[in-house]
This record gives C-alpha cells, structure tokens and sequence, in this order.
C-alpha cells in the first residue's frame, strides 16, 4: 500500500463507522447457585403485602382509575397461586429436583411499610415437615391492570404490570441464596404476530390477563434454575469501506468464513486503525464458530494496537467484550462440569 493510499484510509477510518448489533443464541447455566444435594424443594407464599400497595381491585380505563365490580376477594391467593404452580411445573419440566412441594396457603396476610426475610427457625419448620431441602418464597406479588380504546391510529390494546420479590432459603447453611426482584409488562394490542392489524381482535379480558401475566411471572422466574438459551447482542463494526460493507452483507447471510476472509485482508499492522476494527470482528466471528481462545486472541491484538494508537473508544469496547467472553468461558466450563 502506498503512502498516499494509507492516508486516505485513515481519513475514512477515522469518520464514519458505523456499529451494528448482531443477535446469537446462547446456551447459560442457572443463575442461582443451587447446593448439589438439593433433590427436594418446598414452593411458598408468603401472602404479604406493602401497606401502600391497594390498587389490587381497581384499574386503568383509559387513564381513568376504575374500581372493580364482583372481584374475587381472595384474587391476590388467585394469581400468586397462578405464579408458583408455573414455577413448580417448569422447574419439573427440566428436572431441576426430584420432589416439588407447594404450599400456597400456610401464611396469613399481613402486610408492612418494609419486607423482612424469614427468620431461619421458620425456615427449617417448613423444610423439616415438608422433608425438603430448599424453600423457594414468593415474598409478595403484585399487579395492575390497563386497557385503553382504540384513538386515531393507535390501536386499542391492554396490559398487565407484574412485580414480584423472589427468595430462595438454604435451611442448612442457614443462609439467603437469593432474593430478587422481578418487575415485568405484559402487553397486548390487535396486532397479529405478522404486524398485520386485525379491527376485530378480541383481547383477553381483565382476569385472563392477570392470570396469564401471573403465569409468566412463574414462567421468568423458573429460568434462573436451569440452563437454557438466551439471545444476547454482539456489535461488530462497518468502517466506510466497500469490503467491510460486503463483510456485513455476509454476517448478515451467516457466512461468517467470507466475512473472516475480508476482515483479515485488514488485520495486519500496515494497516493502522482500521486493523483495530478489523480484529475485532474477528473476534466476534470466531464466538460465533465456538472458537473462543481463537476469538481471545484477536481481541487481545486489537486491544494492542489500540493502546498503540491511545484509541480511548476502542480500548473501552474491546475491554468490555473481553469482560463478555470470560463470562462466557466460565459458563461454558460450568455446563461442562454438570
């Protein structure tokens, strides 16, 4: 390359790239640390609620707080009972335990301005009787309900907020495994799920929304229990040049070789800055093939040179997808190890 050629390059480099997010699929363990003599588990609710929380029997018609007529009074047992069936059946699904029990009625409300956990006395009560060896506790749940008319060009639609406090309890290390906060939306509209509207859909009415957003509630919170597949965003970048365009359109296919064959015609030194990018892809391309020491070793060379270079941004994103693929190697090695 000659020296009028490589200043051209740098201009281009230096204005104008352009980031894009790439979503995989990836396979995480359980975020909860279960102990591995864990067979046996108990699935309570602890019926309390915040002295503020006192919406349970109104909702939002048309931003217009409406009360209820003829609501079941014992609605708040209703759908926290909704939440850890899902949970418990779930959690049976993926044999995550041997034996599941459900107790969703041994606490009487009560409610507080604050949530204090279980005193472990109580704790190993539930877990003796019950012959468990973890006790999962819906400490309060908590919902609302809205629907608004069909205005202008906006849809009619109708929705559920859904807050939840998660504890897991180890009667025997006597100790809080988790405890954890769920707030969610569940949202629905007269949109197919083409995005073709549909005038004469009919949304679920107010309890068959409440049961359904209670059930997901279940549903998300069984997921820190076990493996599975997430979708997570990985950025890659596009530098104004017609091979790094061609490199995205074959990202963009999956042909992830083409694209590692454009990208390293860049990665050598001669070629300044936009090494740095060039590198960086592909690191990301090497993931993407589950080849992460391959991948490690590419973004330590980007990170090189951008240190050579003092690239602020570039050292920022390049430790932060470092950060992302050591999290990765540690999950890969603990699915490995179970």
């Amino acid at each position: 390359m000659n020296r009028i050629a490589f200043l051209v390059l740098i201009l281009i480099t230096s204005s104008c790239t352009v980031y894009k997010e790439y979503p995989i699929d990836i396979y995480k363990p359980g975020v909860i640390a279960v102990p591995l003599n864990v067979k046996n588990v108990a699935i309570v609710y602890r019926n309390f609620k915040y002295k503020r929380d006192t919406l349970q029997h109104f909702y939002n018609d048309d931003h217009q707080l409406t009360r209820v007529k003829n609501d079941p009074t014992n609605l708040d047992s209703i759908l926290a009972n909704y939440c850890i069936k899902e949970l418990a059946s779930n959690l049976k699904s993926k044999n995550t335990f041997k034996v599941i029990h459900i107790f969703p009625a041994i606490f009487k409300k009560h409610s507080d301005t604050k949530l204090p956990s279980l005193k472990f006395d109580l704790v190993n009560k539930l877990s003796s009787s019950s012959q468990t060896d973890l006790l999962i506790s819906l400490e309060t749940f908590s919902y609302f309900f809205s629907e608004y008319s069909e205005n202008y060009d906006v849809p009619k639609s109708r929705e559920v907020i859904t807050a939840a406090v998660w504890a897991v309890y180890d009667p025997f290390a006597e100790k809080i495994i988790e405890r954890k906060t769920m707030i969610d939306t569940v949202y629905w509209n007269s949109y197919d799920e083409k995005g073709n509207y549909q005038k004469n859909s009919k949304l679920p009415p107010r309890l068959t929304a409440l049961k359904i957003a209670s059930q997901l509630v279940g549903e998300e919170y069984s997921k820190r229990f076990f493996a599975s597949w997430q979708t997570v965003n990985r950025i890659y970048s596009v530098p104004p040049l017609p091979d790094f365009t061609e490199a995205s359109n074959r990202v963009e296919k999956g042909d992830w070789d083409n694209a590692i064959a454009i990208w390293k015609k860049y990665a050598s030194d001669r070629n300044g800055k936009m090494a740095i990018n060039a590198r960086y892809n592909l690191a990301l391309a090497y993931e993407m093939k589950d080849d992460l020491e391959t991948a490690w070793k590419w973004l330590a060379a980007a990170q090189q040179l951008a240190v050579s270079y003092k690239s602020k941004e570039n050292i920022r994103m390049i430790t932060q997808y470092q950060k992302v693929l050591a999290k990765r190697k540690k999950e890969i090695d603990e699915l490995n190890r179970n």
